[in-house]
């Protein structure tokens, strides 16, 4: 700093000199030029008075040698010079002859190429007879500024170097006064720098340089107890952090890894992860593609991760301040007993549909072969039973399939095709419970074709089961900014308030009875609902009790799939 301040005096002192000297120049050069336009103004005014056509060479050897006179003509021809005896060059443009020429004489300064010096010229018209008129020029040379800007450089040295000398001694004075203080401030910066916030730098006498070790002794003090607290707010979040079930990965805004748990250390066991970026983990692509969605400040549903024979549901989100939070939960024992309710559900399904399938036989070959109507009764009881018992299995089959978490493979469908197949397919339903089923608009979406079949087919089936002879069922699909619309409205039995807030539980009848002679097995809209988290798809239902009900479905254009894991369908 000290030789900052010694270099910043000199340069001041330096440039301030040279500013007065080059305002010293411009003021006396500015002076001396216009007494050199006043003197060849009164040379032109003196040589017009006395000119005379006939006595012009007479004239131009009478002039000083210090002074330049020259007469020209209205056409610009030189008729004679006292410098020069060969001027053939036309001198009608030139600015001092052009100013005379318009009434209005000035001065001009300039280069002389005949003379090589610079000089002032001053024109004055004047008249020959009634019809003719000439020029008469006078200039004088201007090198004498030139002159005393040399004369000047001299003393100009002899000052800058006796204030450079004199700024100098000053300067190292003044600079051992101001670096004292600010050493002992730096020194207290280097201790806090090296941990030490406790020890006080000795005062000098300067009051504000005092004041300000005072406020960074305070500041000092502050910060080791803000360090010394947040040191054990960190060892006690760690602790938690270690001690937790979860899997805890901390990102960087740049997808470097700051910190992790014990749990997502054992989950990935690499060394020193930290600073390292996140994809050297993992190369499962569902896992990195998340990551990177997060980390581009999009939301993501959670996704499963399979590693190891562990599978883990894995959630990300951005915080505030730049940092992404990765959550890895073990959900192996949770996948397991899914896998073996799927199993069961699978082996159960094929273990009763065989006898079921016999018990059917069995039962049409007993009502072909008896003329009893008792005995013909009651087998058309036991088929309608068996086909319930079926349509129930299915049921319990294709949910079974939507909790079973596995990866989904959207295509496009066009939900209004899918509702026409649907009704051609339950065209036996509604023509013997005589209702008409009305479908109408398309829509495509991205969704397995099958989700698409189970959604529109179990609110079709209910519109048309909860309903009365000569009752209608209008399907509805139609595309909006933000998706596909889906309505399904009946004139049936409606539902009361009071169940509508459990109509989406699975088993769950409103009247058992009613529901049993329908045909319903309890699970349509547990179906249906499951359907539509998959997809995030939004739904309402709208029922009065003896005036039908609405269903409401809106699919989302674009859905994250991501969540959905590798395993096989059941």
């Amino acid at each position: 700093m000290k030789k900052k301040f010694l270099i910043f005096n000199i340069v001041i002192v330096t440039l301030s000199l040279l500013i007065v000297f080059i305002s010293g120049i411009t003021l006396n050069k500015s002076s001396h030029e216009k007494a050199a336009e006043a003197e060849v103004k009164t040379l032109a005014e003196t040589y017009a008075s006395l000119f005379d056509e006939t006595k012009i060479d007479k004239i131009i050897k009478g002039v000083p040698e210090e002074v330049r006179l020259t007469v020209i003509d209205k056409d610009g021809k030189v008729l004679g010079d006292s410098k020069s005896e060969e001027l053939t060059e036309n001198h009608l443009l030139r600015p001092e002859v052009q100013a005379a020429f318009a009434g209005t004489p000035k001065a001009a300064i300039r280069y002389s190429d005949s003379l090589k010096k610079s000089m002032v010229y001053y024109a004055l018209k004047v008249e020959i007879g009634e019809d003719d008129f000439a020029f008469i020029r006078t200039a004088i040379a201007v090198e004498s500024v030139n002159e005393y800007v040399l004369k000047t450089v001299p003393s100009l040295v002899y000052a800058l170097i006796a204030s450079l000398f004199i700024s100098y001694i000053a300067s190292i004075l003044v600079a051992n006064a101001l670096v004292k203080p600010l050493r002992d401030v730096r020194d207290k910066i280097r201790a806090i720098r090296n941990g030490n916030y406790v020890e006080s730098v000795p005062r000098s006498g300067d009051d504000e340089i005092n004041e300000t070790l005072t406020e960074i002794d305070d500041i000092s003090m502050r910060l080791s107890k803000s360090i010394a607290e947040a040191k054990s707010e960190k060892e006690r979040l760690d602790y938690i952090l270690d001690n937790i079930s979860d899997g805890i990965i901390v990102l960087e805004s740049d997808g470097k890894i700051e910190s992790v748990n014990k749990v997502a250390a054992n989950i990935f066991p690499i060394n020193e992860a930290a600073g390292k970026d996140y994809s050297i983990l993992t190369s499962d692509k569902a896992y990195n593609d998340g990551v990177a969605n997060v980390l581009k400040g999009e939301k993501i549903r959670p996704f499963e991760l399979g590693t190891d024979g562990k599978t883990f549901i894995v959630s990300a989100e951005l915080l505030e301040k730049g940092f992404a939070v990765i959550v890895l939960s073990d959900i192996t024992a949770v996948k397991n007993a899914e896998k073996t309710r799927s199993e069961f559900f699978a082996n159960a399904s094929h273990e009763l549909k065989t006898p079921l399938t016999a018990i059917k036989g069995f039962n049409e070959l007993i009502a072909l072969q008896t003329t009893d109507d008792n005995a013909k009764k009651l087998s058309l009881k036991i088929e309608k039973e068996v086909a319930r018992i079926v349509s129930l299995l299915n049921d319990m089959l294709d949910l079974s399939k939507l909790e079973s978490g596995r990866q989904i493979t959207p295509e496009t469908v066009d939900l209004g095709s899918v509702a026409r197949d649907v009704k051609e397919s339950l065209s036996a339903i509604a023509d013997g419970k005589g209702v008409t089923v009305e479908v109408g608009g398309d829509g495509t979406v991205e969704m397995e074709k099958e989700h698409a079949v189970e959604l529109v087919k179990n609110l079709m089936e209910n519109g048309i089961r909860y309903n009365e002879k000569g009752g209608h069922v209008n399907v509805t699909v139609s595309e909006t900014e933000t998706g596909v619309k889906l309505v399904v409205e009946d004139d049936g039995i409606g539902v009361e308030e009071k169940h509508i807030d459990r109509i989406f539980e699975r088993f769950y009848r409103v009247d058992k009875s009613r529901s049993r002679e329908s045909g319903g097995t309890g699970l349509g809209l547990a179906i249906v609902k499951h359907v539509c988290e998959i997809y995030e798809a939004k739904i309402t239902f709208e029922s009065k009790l003896g005036s039908g009900t609405k269903v409401t479905v809106t699919i989302p254009k674009n859905v994250n799939t991501l969540y959905r894991d590798n395993q096989d369908s059941i």
